[in-house]
């Protein structure tokens, strides 16, 4: 059995072909500028937040309090992968949702200055449900999805695996 992790569910939504590397234990270049910018990011903002929880296929970046209530919050460096970013928070709330804990969420791009509040709804439920069962898909074939030259490749981690 394979765990879906908020990274796979963040990499169906940029690249097919880069969550089947990831998912199969492929590692990336790490030295990679954008990783290196995501990793500053994390470490130099909401220090005073409770950071990084992890729990079985998630690593929420914090848990904050707001307005009387318990919020999950990922931190983004850029609004690039929108859509990405909110589906990977969906899916944490999802999971926690499974568990019995009722909570909603924050998308953080602080260099922006954006913050997006994201609830769950039957629609948003119903999305993360179908995209995992296509990561599961995905994962389990033999070979990589064929690379796709997108406007995201030139800063990707794992560009060398497809244009090399």
């Amino acid at each position: 059995m394979v765990t879906i992790t908020g990274n796979l569910v963040n990499a169906y939504y940029v690249c097919k072909r880069q969550l089947w590397l990831y998912a199969h234990n492929i590692i990336s270049e790490q030295e990679n500028q954008f990783l290196y910018l995501g990793r500053i990011y994390d470490k130099h903002f909401y220090k005073r937040d409770k950071k990084e929880i992890v729990a079985e296929g998630m690593k929420i970046d914090l848990i904050k309090w707001r307005d009387k209530k318990l919020i999950v919050g990922e931190i983004k460096k850029s609004s690039k992968f929108k859509l990405a970013a909110k589906m990977q928070l969906v899916f944490y709330l999802y999971q926690l949702r499974r568990q019995g804990i009722e909570i909603d969420g924050e998308l953080l791009i602080p260099k922006e200055k954006k913050r997006e509040k994201v609830k769950v709804d039957d629609n948003l439920i119903n999305d993360i449900e179908n995209a995992i069962k296509e990561i599961k898909m995905i994962i389990f074939r033999d070979k990589p999805p064929p690379a796709r030259k997108t406007r995201y490749c030139r800063g990707c981690a794992y560009r060398y695996f497809c244009w090399a």
